[in-house]
């Protein structure tokens, strides 16, 4: 055999040899099909929403499309609130209405404190009127029928309301006096109906009917008689939407005009839009009309007290972006345009700031508040529900919405302006039956130069009637001097024998009387309403409190591994995700703790939902063992055994360049003596 064949099947033998040893040393490389990417086909992961459905499917579009009933006829919606977390509020919210079904289309009335309402709690949509603080609700309309859009008289003693007989199939406007008596039937003809709105000069009502085949624009006089049709000659591809807005000299009217679809050769003004909706204006003595907003897509939702302003929503923001103008059309202003859609804006009663609720932050219904020249947004609620359709109280105070936070909609009101703020903490968790405490903390959220003085402090709990407060009055009045000054004090409460395990909403109400200068002044009261009062035993609670802690492990654990599959581009057609590679990880023998601990966490999930708590704490203990001796290496970890390896690998590796270099020596040398 030559030298040169010996040298060179000695060569690859250490060729072979450092590159095996060097193997374990390699990064892990990938195929161009395995590269790993960034991210996923550009997804990224949102909570479902309701889709806003333009003809009226939903609780969004209630107040601006048309709609076969006057407030959305939706099924039972899942409970929002998660029976083991508690239900925290923001400061001065307080709920109002507490039934199992929907409550919407809260308004105040302009000059008494009362709120009228449309709810289905009884069956068909009916409409209830209530205090200004939630008390003293009472049924106005019979549940026979469905009713609802109630517009308030100028003068807060009537209201005007939409009503629909399910066994005759008609629509009519009716009116009745604030108490539910003196009913009385304005149109007859029984023909779909919009939404009446009583004229601020409280001779007039307008609203929108179908009786010409198209829905059209109508004014009445308050008795039944005049009536007037204001708009005419509309083609079947364009009507009028159900929702008319007055100016406040009761001569203006301001309505929206659909175009559905565009006429033919017809260029949008808005890129991409599939429809105009242009805001009118009317003048109902003299019926002359002009169109505002020729060729957009806008909605006019609320005119200032003084007449002169105008704010509204449009498509050009773009998606639906706050707009103000004045009420001519002239001198339109962009006040926002985040994209994520802001709707429904309310001027406040003196057209300083304007209410509206946005899809702004984290694509999850909240809501905003705006000063009517665009500066100062501030987001006033931050439920992970849904907040929508704000509405202002007389003296621009208080803000009332519709909320889901609770379960089902309700309405709730935020105080905008109030000088103590409360937190409340319970001793411990009581059983039903029992008796604890509660310790109320109160600050003055005031500056220095007021002072306010407590005069009753109390706790309202969801299993008292609404006008049942405990409270404990030893040690008030207290005077609260500054925003560093905290008042204490402890509640007793009795948990009923019949309360329910779980999370309760309780009412905090402080009255208080503002001081200025050691003069007495304006007596207040601050309401909140929350719920994190828990009811139950020490097995409930570590229930609780381990569905949330270990819940929350195992999801990241879960995801740390999805996140490792998809970084690797393991894929595979069955699944819409790169999940092929998590599939395999579940097979191997290092992930059979991670799948007995979800074993033993579904068990004790379906033993905690059926309330059989001390059966699943054993369970949830489990759990805990697993995953406490099954912890997965950190990164620095991962980073430390790479780097053991590395030291302990390079000893190896320089004995197998050392003996490669001394072979190639030895060879050289040979192949000398042989030439020579």
């Amino acid at each position: 055999m030559s030298a040169d064949k010996v040298i060179s099947i000695q060569e690859v033998r250490i060729i072979l040899a450092i590159m095996l040893a060097l193997a374990f040393l390699a990064p892990t490389t990938y195929t161009l099909a395995q590269e790993p990417a960034s991210s996923y086909a550009g997804l990224m992961p949102t909570k479902l929403q309701r889709t806003l459905d333009a003809w009226g499917k939903g609780p969004f579009c209630a107040g601006c499309h048309n709609m076969r009933y006057p407030l959305p006829p939706e099924g039972p919606l899942p409970q929002p609130v998660n029976a083991f977390e508690a239900t925290e509020m923001e400061p001065g919210l307080k709920r109002l209405t507490n039934d199992p079904g929907a409550d919407v289309g809260a308004v105040y009335s302009s000059k008494e404190d009362k709120i009228v309402w449309a709810t289905d709690s009884v069956g068909n949509w009916t409409i209830w009127i209530m205090n200004g603080d939630g008390s003293n609700k009472k049924q106005l309309t019979s549940n026979n029928v469905i009713s609802g859009w109630p517009s308030w008289s100028p003068d807060s003693q009537e209201i005007a309301y939409w009503s629909f007989n399910p066994s005759s199939k008609t629509s009519d406007i009716w009116k009745m006096k604030s108490d539910g008596s003196s009913k009385m039937k304005l149109t007859t003809d029984g023909t779909y109906k919009g939404s009446p709105m009583w004229s601020p000069r409280g001779d007039r009502i307008a609203y929108t009917a179908n009786q010409t085949g198209n829905m059209e624009v109508y004014v009445i006089n308050t008795d039944g008689g005049g009536q007037k049709q204001l708009t005419t000659g509309h083609n079947p591809g364009y009507s009028l939407e159900t929702r008319t807005t007055w100016n406040p000299d009761g001569v203006r009217l301001y309505y929206q005009a659909l175009t559905f679809p565009f006429p033919p050769y017809t260029v949008t003004t808005i890129s991409g839009d599939v429809a105009f909706v242009e805001i009118f204006m009317v003048n109902v003595d003299t019926g002359k009309a002009s169109n505002l907003t020729p060729k957009l897509h806008e909605n006019v939702r609320s005119v200032s007290s003084d007449g002169e302003k105008m704010a509204c929503i449009s498509l050009r923001s773009p998606n639906y972006g706050l707009w103000i103008m004045n009420t001519d059309g002239s001198n339109q202003t962009r006040l926002t345009w985040d994209g994520a859609g802001d709707r429904a804006p309310k001027l406040s009663p003196d057209g300083k700031k304007i209410a509206y609720w946005s899809l702004a932050y984290g694509n999850q219904p909240d809501i905003w508040m705006i000063n009517a020249d665009g500066t100062n947004k501030t987001r006033l609620t931050t439920s992970p529900y849904q907040d929508v359709y704000p509405s202002w109280s007389p003296d621009g105070k208080k803000v009332i919405f519709e909320s889901d936070r609770a379960g089902s909609f309700d309405i709730w009101q935020l105080s905008l302006q109030q000088l103590v703020t409360v937190e409340v903490s319970f001793e411990d968790c009581p059983a039903p039956g029992s008796a604890s405490k509660a310790l109320l903390t109160v600050r003055s959220s005031g500056d220095g130069n007021r002072q306010v003085q407590l005069d009753r402090v109390g706790l309202h709990f969801d299993w008292n009637n609404e006008s049942k407060y405990t409270e404990n009055r030893s040690s008030l009045p207290k005077t609260l001097s500054g925003p560093n000054d905290v008042y204490q004090l402890y509640v007793g409460l009795s948990v009923p024998k019949e309360a329910k395990f779980g999370y309760h909403f309780y009412d905090v109400r402080v009255e208080y009387t503002e001081m200025k200068g050691g003069v007495m002044g304006t007596t207040r009261t601050y309401e909140h309403s929350s719920g994190d009062l828990e009811v139950g035993t020490l097995a409930r609670r570590q229930c609780g409190e381990l569905y949330k802690d270990l819940g929350t492990e195992l999801e990241r654990r879960h995801e740390a591994e999805i996140n490792r599959s998809i970084s690797i581009g393991k894929t595979t057609s069955e699944v819409v995700l790169p999940l092929k590679g998590y599939f395999d990880y579940l097979l191997r023998p290092e992930a059979e703790s991670f799948v007995r601990a979800n074993n033993e966490f579904d068990a004790a999930e379906s033993l905690l939902r059926q309330g059989d708590y001390e059966a699943a704490l054993p369970h949830f203990l489990t759990v805990r063992t697993i995953l406490t001796e099954h912890q997965p290496a950190t990164t620095a970890e991962q980073s430390s055994s790479l780097s053991l390896i590395l030291l302990t690998s390079l000893p190896l590796a320089v004995v197998i360049v050392v003996s490669f270099l001394v072979l190639r020596s030895r060879i050289e040398r040979g192949s000398t003596r042989n030439d020579g």
